[in-house]
């Protein structure tokens, strides 16, 4: 693996660290929402690869779910709980 490879893997790595934090947090965080969209676009493109080009279902499987829960982990922290929301206004 060349370093260039090493530095998009790490990338790759801590951007699905930050989504499954962001999965089990309370409060919001507008930075794990702004990173869930090109982790959703790139897992959605890489689950069309595996459909379309190596024919893996269990890939695909496991992109489609990668790309739902960064979409699902996205807005849960753009829309927030209105309650929780409401409480920190008063």
């Amino acid at each position: 693996m060349g370093g260039y490879s090493a530095v998009i893997f790490i990338g790759v790595i801590v951007a699905l660290a930050l989504v499954v934090r962001g999965a089990f947090a309370q409060r919001r965080s507008m930075t794990v929402a702004l990173i869930t969209l090109p982790l959703a676009v790139v897992a959605a493109g890489c689950a069309w690869y595996a459909f379309t080009e190596s024919q893996s279902l269990p890939w695909t499987i496991g992109y489609v779910v990668t790309a739902l829960l960064s979409i699902g982990v996205g807005l849960k922290h753009l829309a927030g709980n209105k309650a929780s929301h409401d409480q920190m206004q008063d």
